[in-house]
């Protein structure tokens, strides 16, 4: 079972070869590794090199052919008989020098529950010793990316796919303090060989992002990941168990994970590829060279058919592994079905605001559903499967303490109706506000307030018409 996959562009100026020794530095600097001693003291590892102990080994293959092909493959037995198997591949070209990485696990026998292990640790040693690439218009790297006040169209084209990534990016917006809600060192320190790590420089930067990329950029504190197709979002907003940096840190990491192990890995990026082109070559030096060694061409078909059992293999393990995050265990009943899309041409006026109207209608009418019947199952269902925290509390609370006390448009409270996202203009005796370019919903605040009530009541009439 394929437990972990990641790809990603690696420096240029180093060579297919540069695998072979940061393999070798990987295992001999490894304390749990009882190949340790012996990778110490390796030196000119060169093709078909391999080592091996009673529960570990690992083997260096190369090829070329258009392209420069290397890969290893390390494979230990643990304790409990489960084997652990890391392949990493890469393949250069004139254009491009891409690095794949998997891991899997397999058992002869059979397990209650198989773990799914910790990120390979090589992907580490791979950015320390051969470094990244530059992808599309952002370098990988473990550190994260800090963006500058006059690159707020690099943020949209990464947003909108423009910016030739093949990477997710985590994009981690400013709060109103101008800070980050998590550590985005650490972040990129755990995400580094999978996603970006975009850090905005501070809250008005996303006020100018935010009409280039039809105000999908998260803002606020908010962190969204964004994949390299331009088809959605995943947003995490600061609330709830996420008020703990820890905690979103982590729902982040577990996310673009499980989210690259339905990747597609470049085909010359695989052990099996390479195995595969090594010996249809040795085959065709064969025919060439007019040997009637039908012991040696046997010996070579067995290795292509081999790998191909083996890419077989590979590809009915991820069925499975499909298969059984789609259906339950006992009835066989999906756990999962294909999503709702709902046709909408109005954008969010803030974070998970149509989400959090739709889930409001949904929720009312469950309440008002018959008890134990389809429809009230349906409904509860979507209800359950749906909930993500939005920011119209955060706006409304903040909003009303803000009002409750108004007598005049001072320049603290024009400051942080600004902060919240409204336009403030005057007209005649009133101010009009309009909500972050929600021209059909304006409101009028007076220039002085009558009474304590005055200020309350233009929230009342505020969180009417917008929330």
């Amino acid at each position: 079972m394929i437990t972990f996959k990641t790809q990603f562009p690696i420096n240029s100026n180093k060579s297919v070869d540069d695998l072979f020794e940061t393999g070798r530095i990987w295992l001999a600097g490894s304390p749990h590794s009882t190949l340790a001693s012996k990778m110490s003291n390796a030196s000119d590892i060169k093709d078909n090199w391999s080592t091996e102990s009673e529960n570990e080994k690992i083997r260096f293959i190369k090829f070329e052919n258009g392209k420069k092909l290397s890969a290893l493959r390390h494979e230990n037995i643990d304790h409990s008989g489960m084997r652990w198997v890391t392949e990493v591949a890469c393949a250069k070209s004139a254009d491009d020098f891409w690095l794949s990485v998997q891991l899997s696990v397999d058992s002869e026998l059979p397990v209650e529950k198989i773990e799914h292990g910790k990120r390979p640790h090589i992907i580490k040693t791979i950015i320390r010793e051969i470094g990244g690439g530059m992808d599309g218009e952002l370098p990988v790297s473990d550190k994260p990316i800090h963006l500058k006040e006059d690159q707020v169209e690099l943020a949209a084209d990464v947003i909108t796919a423009k910016a030739g990534c093949q990477m997710p990016v985590v994009y981690v917006s400013s709060d109103n303090d101008g800070n980050s809600h998590i550590n985005p060192a650490k972040l990129s320190h755990w995400l580094s060989g999978m996603a970006h790590v975009l850090v905005e420089p501070n809250r008005s930067f996303s006020f100018d992002l935010a009409p280039l990329v039809y105000r999908e950029n998260a803002y606020g504190g908010a962190i969204a990941i964004y994949w390299p197709d331009g088809i959605g979002k995943w947003l995490f907003l600061p609330q709830g168990k996420y008020l703990d940096p820890k905690e979103l840190q982590i729902s982040i990491t577990r996310k673009v994970r499980d989210s690259l192990l339905s990747q597609r890995t470049r085909r010359e990026c695989t052990w099996g590829h390479i195995i595969e082109q090594k010996s249809r070559k040795r085959i065709q030096e064969l025919r060439n060279s007019g040997s009637e060694k039908v012991d040696e061409y046997i010996a070579e078909f067995d290795i292509e058919i081999a790998s191909k059992i083996e890419e077989i293999q590979r590809l009915e393990s991820e069925v499975n592994r499909l298969k059984h995050s789609y259906f339950g265990k006992e009835d066989g009943r999906p756990l999962r079905t294909d999503g709702v899309v709902l046709s909408s041409s109005e954008a969010d006026l803030y974070q998970g605001e149509r989400l959090s109207l739709i889930m409001e209608a949904l929720s009312r009418a469950l309440a008002s559903s018959e008890p134990h019947s389809r429809r009230h199952h349906v409904l509860n269902d979507f209800v359950n499967s749906n909930s993500q925290p939005c920011e119209k509390d955060t706006i409304i609370e903040s909003l009303k303490e803000l009002l409750r006390a108004y007598r005049e448009m001072d320049s603290t409270t024009k400051a942080e109706l600004m902060r919240l996202g409204f336009d403030i203009r005057e007209d005649g005796k009133h101010y009009k506000l309009t909500f972050r370019n929600e021209k059909r919903c304006p409101f009028i605040l007076p220039k002085t307030g009558s009474d304590h009530r005055g200020g309350l009541n233009s929230f009342s009439d505020i969180k009417k018409r917008l929330f």
